[in-house]
């Protein structure tokens, strides 16, 4: 029951910000894509399960340090630098991701 209401919650969030975009860009990167998709279902309350690890570990491998330690600001830049090479979703829907995750060391 947990894996089906996670998957509905999942499907959901992917359809509403498929109507909310516009078609898909020609110059799309298609990580940064399925990261913003995958993580915006993850805050919905959903998981999109193998499908979306790898896409996710892309987004949580980019980290920056500043002498040493982790840079909060510095990393939450060069992920919201990443999600905009998906020209296809929305700002506010990148801005959403990044404002939850893009401060975190490692992935959820």
């Amino acid at each position: 029951m947990q894996f089906r209401t996670s998957f509905v919650v999942t499907v959901a969030a992917c359809a509403v910000l498929t109507a909310a975009t516009k078609a898909r860009a020609d110059d799309d990167n298609q990580s940064a894509c399925g990261a913003v998709l995958c993580l915006a279902g993850l805050m919905q309350g959903g998981n999109g399960g193998r499908e979306c690890s790898q896409y996710e570990a892309d987004y949580f491998s980019i980290v920056r340090y500043h002498h040493g330690h982790f840079d909060l600001s510095g990393t939450s830049n060069a992920r919201d630098d990443f999600l905009n090479q998906c020209r296809s979703v929305g700002s506010d829907q990148k801005s959403a991701v990044n404002s939850k995750y893009g401060s975190v060391e490692s992935g959820p």
